[in-house]
């Protein structure tokens, strides 16, 4: 893979990174909405909850309703998906286990692009999906 194709996909993997926070931002704030505040004003409430922080509430505040938005499982899977996004976020260029690098233009480790293709596919399948959940909360209320 080139080193312009390795940013693209990369930039494009963060860009879906940031969508499925939003979406959780979301579902969070949808779970939080009363009568006293509504989603709208809720999510202002969630600006700054980083990823790991968003999964925690949301399974804190499924355990309290006794509602089931996101089960175990996908629980499970989101929180593996943290640890890939905070691998691309702050370890692959300056880590210390396995960095990525270019050599002449090309990615240096083929690992590297296949790591980027899984993590970008899975990103986009999860960011479809909890698109549908959160429409699926807005047509329950």
């Amino acid at each position: 893979m080139t080193e312009t194709e390795f940013r693209l996909r990369y930039s494009e993997l963060i860009e879906y990174y940031q969508y499925i926070e939003e979406r959780l931002k979301y579902i969070c704030a949808q779970l939080l909405a009363d009568a006293d505040k509504g989603w709208f004003n809720r999510l202002n409430e969630l600006e700054s909850d980083p990823f790991g922080m968003l999964i925690r509430k949301i399974k804190q505040l499924q355990n309290e309703k006794q509602m089931i938005v996101l089960d175990d499982k996908e629980i499970r899977e989101l929180d593996d998906m943290r640890n890939s996004r905070n691998y691309w976020i702050h370890q692959c260029f300056g880590g210390m286990s396995s960095p990525v690098i270019f050599r002449k233009g090309e990615l240096r480790r083929p690992e590297h692009a296949k790591k980027l293709k899984e993590d970008l596919s899975m990103a986009i399948e999860w960011e479809e999906k909890l698109t549908g959940k959160m429409q699926e909360g807005k047509n329950a209320q």
